[in-house]
Parts: C-alpha cells; structure tokens; sequence
C-alpha cells in the first residue's frame, strides 16, 4: 500500500470547628459542605462533557487514512517479524501473543473495512478543499477525478470492502489456528486485495504500468 480529571479535595474541619458543630455551632460547616457539593456535582458535569466520543468519519479518505491504511501496516507488521526465507510465515518463531496480536490487529482492520462497506450513498471521497496522497505527484490523480471514478461504480468500493472484510475473517481464523502456512498465504494475498481498490478508484491513470510490473515480477 502506497502510503484529554478534575480532583476533588476533601475538606477536613480544624479542631475549633469540630468542637463547634458538637455544640451545636456547626452552621459554617453545613455552608460549607453546601459549597463543596455543587462544585463536585458541576466538575462531574464538566468531565462528562470531555467524554464525548469520537467524530464519526464521513469521507473515504478519512476512513482510508486514519482507520485502513494505518491498521493494514499493522497486520504487516506482526507477519514481517516472523517472516521466513520463503516470504511465508514462520509458526515456529510465533509465540501465543504473536498469534492473538495477529487476530486482534486483523480484526481491527476488518472493522475499517466494514465502515467503508457501510458509507451512505452518496461516497465523498474527501472533505471540500482537502487533499489525498500523492495527487500533486507526476501521474498522481486528482480528488475530483477518484470521486469521479467512485461515482461511476459506488457499489464496486463497498464490494471490495466486503472482500478485504472476509480476508481478514480468514486471517483470524488461521491466526486462532496457529495455522501458519494459511496465515502466511492470506498476508502475501493482503497487498493485492488492496491493489484492487486503488488501481481501481485511487490512480487508474497508473494501471497499465502496476499492469506491466505485475507481469515481469518486478520488485518479487
């Protein structure tokens, strides 16, 4: 792939007005506590309002960069470390944690898959005004060109997340497994499932050249 606690302090009476309240002098104390109270309750209030969840990602860009892009290199990286001299995975060198990090880092790029397969119609490739990867780079293609190309075969994008969805069901189930030589194929299969989205929308300009190095095994 191309690439925030409010602490509250507890009052603790001084000698002079413990005595006082015994006698019942206790009046400053209660206006006291009626002090303390609403100031906790409002703190309360004010964290509560710091908890709100996340802005929903509207865009396929956003989707792309901040949830696919990021959580694929991560899947990578678990079968990178154990890779063995043929490119495939080697079991040997995977421990218990290696297997469940790989699970769990597919099944979080599984769920960026699902939030592209679930984006309303019409897609928005990106936000007015922003940019995508390499769009100023020679053979780059521009924002309005990919949506272009999105909204010519909307239902195209949300079927190649599905497959990148199921790919990493399969991933999981192998990595449950402790299934290397699957896992390890289902990762060298990652790059292509990719590639077929963004050969497809992203830079079509560059397809007969992917095309052609695919073809002489360039870079294999």
């Amino acid at each position: 792939m191309p690439r925030f606690s409010v602490a509250q302090q507890r009052v603790t009476p001084a000698p002079e007005r413990r005595e006082a309240a015994v006698e019942g002098r206790g009046l400053g104390m209660n206006k006291l506590a009626w002090m303390v109270v609403p100031a906790v309750l409002l703190a309360a209030g004010c964290s509560k309002k710091q908890e709100q969840p996340a802005p929903k990602l509207t865009t396929l860009h956003e989707i792309m960069k901040n949830e696919v892009d990021n959580r694929a290199d991560d899947v990578w990286a678990v079968g990178n470390a154990h890779m063995d001299k043929d490119a495939g995975l080697n079991g040997a060198s995977m421990t218990d944690a290696d297997w469940a990090k790989l699970a769990s880092t597919a099944a979080n790029l599984k769920a960026g898959a699902q939030d592209l397969a679930s984006l309303p119609d019409p897609i928005t490739v990106v936000q007015p005004g922003g940019k995508i990867a390499y769009q100023d780079d020679p053979g780059g293609d521009k924002p309005d060109a990919v949506q272009h190309n999105v909204d010519q075969d909307p239902q195209g994008v949300r079927d190649l997340a599905n497959a990148l969805s199921q790919h990493m069901d399969d991933l999981i189930a192998a990595a449950n497994k402790h299934d290397a030589k699957v896992a390890g194929k289902l990762l060298n299969e990652l790059d292509g499932v990719c590639e077929s989205c963004h050969v497809k929308y992203w830079y079509p300009s560059q397809k007969a050249l992917i095309d052609s190095l695919n073809k002489n095994n360039v870079g294999t």
